[in-house]
């Protein structure tokens, strides 16, 4: 038994070559997810949305909150350390890095968004959270670090461009 498009939930830990399925969640198409915890933050590329899925129970799996994300496109989502705050990118040009203040789950806020080189048509991939920064991988621009001390105020503080054409 395996979903259409969400996730499917295995347990390894008796037999990693022949998992015990435990359950799916099969609402949306997951493009990329991660899970902390039993909450899993997945960017749901189709519908262009965070959402936010309680998988304490994996037989039952529950969605307990959704955000629309500035591009609609959902590559990729990542928990702030604290868990107070997800970051987001769409996958397509001239798109934003997206900061969101989760600790009211039932009023998800975006509270800060970023373009890299806006104009020039780089399409943001994945970001990922390190302490209180937020490192991010383009398609032209190689590869950015914002300070996250403060997610309502990402600042750009390096970058590295590992792209061997122009731009």
């Amino acid at each position: 038994n395996s979903p259409a498009h969400g996730a499917i939930f295995l347990d390894v830990a008796a037999n990693a070559i022949n998992p015990v399925y435990l359950g799916e969640w099969d609402d949306e198409y997951i493009h990329d997810g991660m899970v902390r915890g039993d909450t899993l933050y997945a960017g749901c590329i189709y519908t262009g949305d965070l959402y936010i899925i309680d998988v304490s129970n994996k037989s039952t799996p529950v969605t307990i909150g959704t955000h629309p994300t500035p591009n609609s496109f959902t590559h990729n989502a990542w928990v702030s350390d604290d868990g107070d705050f997800v970051f987001t990118t769409d996958e397509q040009s001239d798109a934003y890095l997206a900061a969101y203040d989760i600790t009211d789950i039932n009023n998800i806020q975006e509270v800060d968004r970023i373009q890299s080189n806006p104009g020039s048509g780089t399409i943001p991939h994945n970001t990922h959270v390190d302490g209180n920064f937020l490192v991010t991988s383009y398609y032209r621009d190689g590869t950015t670090v914002h300070d996250i001390t403060y997610p309502n105020n990402m600042i750009q503080v390096a970058y590295y461009d590992s792209y061997s054409g122009s731009g």
